[in-house]
């Protein structure tokens, strides 16, 4: 094996399994299918002679090989990131590399970019919406704990057409439920049960894989939907939507992992810091068109 190069194929995929204790996550992050993740990384082991990996319970273990083969790859994929920014040089391109979901970047963050240059006009983005936020300078992401990368905390929150909210003006949540209900996460719903209706029958509700048919479909007078106040906002503010108050925690919480160079981390600290205040600003506009947020 010695006089081949490196199996990078093979090594991104046991970096990426590493992370995720599965291979199907990790076809998922690779855009690969889960053979051909689980075929590179048997062909790896038996180059190596060892064992990578093994299975317990739902979940892919990996080794102290694997754990350490994982680390080197990371560290390398970092280093020659960090070369290609050099090499390129300031004048090539100066933009900050940011990951998001989609779906915040999309209905939140490209309705955010003019105050972006207002408040920090010499920042540059390059934004990605790919998993996994290799090589970006900061990579958001939602995550089920909080922690210190924590941003803020989502929370779900229902709405409708205004005509409808005029008729729903003094409705309190078991009314709600008895509405036309929709989605754009599968327990939205049963979650916000759970907060402002305990005991209740879990609701079911026509439920959209995309935020945007599921808050145009509520605009066309489909119902009531459950979505969260960063998808929400630009229809509060257009006046598309109206809020029903009644806002719940969703368990998620939006992270920011800066993994920036030493040229542009004092770029990522500013980009974080506004950020910091413009999703605090969008939380207080979704709060100021709710009409009660008590039982």
């Amino acid at each position: 094996m010695s006089d081949r190069p490196p199996p990078f194929t093979a090594l991104r995929a046991v970096e990426a399994a590493s992370r995720h204790r599965s291979f199907t996550s990790a076809a998922r992050e690779l855009h690969i299918t889960h053979s051909a993740v689980s075929q590179s990384i048997r062909r790896l082991e038996l180059d190596l002679g060892t064992r990578l990996f093994e299975r317990k319970g739902g979940a892919m273990e990996p080794s102290s090989a694997a754990l350490r083969l994982a680390q080197t790859y990371s560290e390398a994929q970092d280093a020659l990131s960090r070369a290609m920014r050099e090499v390129i040089g300031p004048q090539a391109g100066s933009g900050l590399a940011i990951t998001m979901p989609a779906a915040l970047g999309r209905l939140w963050f490209a309705a955010k970019i003019g105050r972006l240059n207002e408040a920090l006009p010499d920042v540059e983005v390059q934004i990605s919406t790919r998993d996994g936020g290799e090589g970006a300078d900061v990579a958001l992401a939602w995550s089920a704990q909080a922690s210190k990368n924590a941003l803020c905390e989502l929370s779900y929150l229902p709405l409708c057409a205004p005509e409808l909210a005029v008729k729903l003006a003094k409705a309190q949540p078991k009314t709600l439920l008895r509405s036309p209900l929709i989605a754009d996460a599968a327990d939205s719903w049963g979650q916000w049960t759970a907060r402002w209706a305990p005991g209740a029958k879990p609701p079911r509700a026509h439920l959209f894989d995309d935020a945007t048919m599921a808050l145009d479909a509520a605009v066309q007078g489909g119902g009531v939907v459950m979505s969260n106040v960063f998808a929400a906002e630009s229809y509060l503010v257009s006046g598309r939507l109206a809020a029903l108050g009644f806002e719940a925690p969703a368990g998620q919480w939006l992270t920011a992992r800066v993994q920036a160079s030493p040229e542009t981390a004092e770029a990522a600290e500013r980009f974080v810091m506004w950020l910091r205040l413009e999703l605090r600003r969008s939380q207080a506009l979704a709060q100021g068109h709710a009409p009660r947020d008590e039982r």
